[in-house]
């Protein structure tokens, strides 16, 4: 044990923490003693570690010492009330001329029939009883063994789906089927940037096409109607035209997204349903 420094001194958290394990060590070198009643102690380290391993082994020695001091405390009571016990001197005559009355096989059936009342729990050596109580018993062990391979089927059925479970998590974890694109941020960015210029356009046009022909109606005359209209219609069709190819240059664009969510969605649950 290493002895106060000066510095400890000014430190009463560790001043104490001394004092604690001074008192640990009394107690150690006490107990050793006296497990070695007279021999000498072995000598070794004194460090935090071996006084810890120590203290838990004096700990659980002193334990074991009061378990077995209670249980001879308790054996003793037992044969005290033994031979407190009140002997009947006519029971032992009639047990005495009894067993000399018998046969060895009949001797041995009843030391078999009170050995198996006591082994039941019967206060009684009444045939009709012992085999109504092995009847009983023979119904629990059986429903206990019910039980217990239910419980097993249960456990087996339990591990089954855990391993499962731990091979669909490696797929997850390995499969490059769920593991992200590393230019896929880039790629989404890009292509909502696009998604919402050809949106624009499309509004735009849309806006270009419907004041094109408000003003066209707003200027023509019954006698010019009938020789713009082709021209009109010509070019409201061009502008249709350029507007669905806008429109699909649209839909084109948002088709990666859709099936790259798509796979991921039908690779996850085909894993999951397997």
């Amino acid at each position: 044990m290493d002895s106060l420094t000066p510095s400890d001194l000014f430190s009463p958290s560790k001043a104490r923490q001394q004092r604690a394990q001074a008192q640990d060590w009394a107690h150690i070198d006490s107990w050793l003693s006296y497990k070695y009643a007279g021999r000498t102690v072995p000598t070794f380290e004194r460090n935090d570690e071996t006084l810890k391993v120590l203290r838990e082994l004096s700990m659980a020695n002193e334990r074991a010492d009061e378990e077995r001091a209670v249980l001879e405390r308790i054996e003793r009571e037992a044969l005290r009330e033994l031979d407190e016990v009140q002997r009947n001197d006519d029971d032992e005559r009639m047990l005495s001329s009894l067993r000399a009355s018998l046969t060895p096989e009949g001797e041995q059936a009843l030391d078999a029939l009170a050995s198996t009342a006591v082994a039941l729990n019967t206060c009684t050596i009444k045939p009709e009883a012992i085999a109504h109580a092995l009847m009983h018993n023979t119904t629990t062990s059986q429903n206990l063994t019910n039980q217990l391979a239910h419980i097993e089927t249960l456990q087996g059925y339990v591990d089954r789906q855990q391993a499962l479970l731990r091979t669909q998590l490696h797929e997850l974890q390995t499969n490059p089927a769920f593991t992200t694109p590393p230019n896929l941020q880039r790629q989404t960015t890009e292509q909502t940037r696009q998604v919402k210029h050809l949106r624009a356009k499309i509004r735009e046009y849309e806006d270009r096409l419907s004041s094109l022909q408000s003003s066209q109606s707003r200027n023509m005359t019954p006698n010019s109607r009938s020789m713009a209209s082709a021209e009109a219609i010509s070019e409201m069709l061009e502008q249709q035209k350029a507007l669905d190819e806008l429109r699909e240059r649209v839909e084109r664009a948002c088709l990666p997204i859709k099936r790259l969510r798509g796979k991921k969605w039908a690779s996850w649950k085909s894993g999951w349903m397997r």
